[in-house]
């Protein structure tokens, strides 16, 4: 039981995190590679430093993971016995220290020095301020969405799945006939 609890949180997880999209994943598994040799001490890295400071993204870092723990626990609440463990595991591996040579990296990378200045201009005033405080909340709410939107057709993917499962079994079931042929 408890390991399908894990299994489901796992998913859920990764649902919430990836949704799909390919293109995010390699483009964080590129930034994950490459972030340990980048330094900061040039001046685009500390003009993302910037960036990062006044959209608050150590304090949005801290709320989105509440709040994606709490979603989780909503969602399943089986899960409420290990929301310690999972606290514990989703601040060792996302917070915002533990993320943000990686962050710095991928705004360097995608964005020039002087965009990342707009962008930092943008967020000093009255609606980008009003943008980065609801942004983690609508993430996390988009999030939930995607989650209520997996759990309601879960069927679908089990069904889907054994038939996979029942193909798979099929092929290799001729081709071990051809093999003793």
């Amino acid at each position: 039981m408890k390991t399908r609890i894990l299994c489901v949180v796992g998913l859920t997880l990764a649902t919430c995190f990836v949704a799909g999209a390919q293109d995010v994943s390699d483009v964080a598994n590129k930034v994950a590679t490459d972030a340990a040799a980048t330094t900061q001490t040039d001046s685009h890295g500390k003009a993302v430093e910037r960036f990062l400071s006044v959209m608050k993204m150590e304090e949005t870092t801290k709320q989105t993971i509440d709040q994606m723990l709490a979603m989780q626990i909503q969602q399943n609440p089986q899960m409420a016995e290990f929301s310690d463990v999972m606290k514990t595991f989703l601040q060792k591996h996302l917070s915002f220290d533990a993320i943000k040579g990686d962050m710095i990296k991928l705004y360097k990378d995608n964005f020039t020095e002087a965009e990342i200045d707009q962008l930092t201009d943008f967020y000093q005033t009255p609606v980008g301020k009003k943008a980065a405080e609801k942004l983690p909340m609508l993430a996390a709410a988009g999030a939930q969405i995607g989650g209520q939107r997996v759990q309601a057709n879960m069927a679908e993917l089990q069904a889907a799945m054994a038939k996979r499962q029942a193909e798979l079994q099929s092929e290799l079931e001729g081709k071990t006939e051809e093999a003793a042929e």
